[in-house]
């Protein structure tokens, strides 16, 4: 599981209109969260050691704040807004299951071609679907998931698209997903020049094929090599220990939670990113950036 999760990046759900619903940490509906698992050496305790403490956001936290026990626990924001995906055994659950590295229990499906990726758009991101239940009304209402469960994907170009997602509140999300056949980084060949600014990407660079810093254009992509959270006990990591896929702006209020490395192997690969213009995002995410990777070393 990457670093950080925006609500519902490793599954897609629905269930009956009017409980479909957020949860934040404190139990009470919110219109988003923000998940950011936190490596496994930083914080005291066993359980810091497993990787399963975490900082929490949403638009009334006031920033970041520590989570709420484990990230595996089903009472923080993770496990009470998943709860419906465990506990209904009703025909009023429909879901999707998806992750590159699928449990071992759902056979030995090659993933090297297929998206790394954990969120919207998926005739795009081409997930691997490890399990699903999507009957009756559910499947005439969106039949283009019955064709993302067979593995289909898009056939012909453009092989990016970009769409517009309003949450319940009017908050507005923009969605950037790219099918393999994009070939080009997701940062570098695309979003830097959609958003109109430089952007500062953090990735788990352990992975072969890192690229660059890249100031080729008019606006900047710059790796992120080191990560801090406020306050004296932080915690500061670097970009080799975190699992995480984001970007911020450093200037302009856009802030973006994906699933894509900067390397070459996913150039040829699906995902993509959620961006938002929300203060309360940009205000807790362009600070964690504390050192990056200048163009030309």
């Amino acid at each position: 599981m990457d670093a950080l999760s925006l609500l519902l990046l490793a599954a897609l759900l629905w269930v009956p209109v009017g409980t479909l619903t957020c949860y934040g940490d404190s139990g009470q509906p919110v219109d988003w969260f923000v998940v950011y698992k936190l490596p496994a050496h930083s914080g005291p305790g066993d359980a810091a050691q497993r990787g399963l403490r975490y900082k929490y956001l949403d638009e009334d936290s006031g920033g970041w704040r520590d989570g709420a026990g484990f990230i595996s626990s089903s009472t923080g924001a993770v496990g009470r807004s998943l709860l419906p995906l465990y506990r209904n055994t009703t025909s009023q659950l429909a879901f999707l299951l998806y992750n590159d590295q699928p449990p071992q229990s759902s056979g030995s499906q090659d993933s090297s071609s297929r998206g790394h990726t954990k969120g919207r758009q998926l005739t795009y991101t081409y997930p691997l679907v490890y399990d699903h239940r999507l009957e009756g009304d559910f499947a005439q209402k969106f039949p283009h998931l019955e064709e993302v469960i067979k593995g289909h994907h898009v056939r012909q170009g453009p092989w990016n698209s970009s769409v517009t997602l309003t949450s319940n509140k009017g908050h507005v999300f923009q969605s950037f997903a790219k099918f393999g056949n994009f070939g080009d980084d997701l940062y570098s060949g695309w979003l830097v020049e959609a958003l109109g600014s430089d952007l500062q990407v953090q990735f788990w660079q352990r992975s072969s094929g890192i690229l660059p810093s890249n100031c080729s254009g008019v606006q900047h992509v710059l790796d992120v090599t080191q990560t801090a959270f406020p306050g004296l006990a932080g915690p500061t990591f670097s970009a080799t220990e975190d699992h995480s896929k984001w970007c911020v702006a450093p200037e302009r209020p856009w802030a973006c939670v994906g699933d894509m490395n900067r390397n070459k192997r996913e150039e040829h690969r699906g995902g993509g990113t959620l961006c938002a213009q929300l203060p309360a995002l940009w205000k807790a995410f362009q600070p964690l950036v504390k050192a990056w990777e200048p163009c030309g070393k």
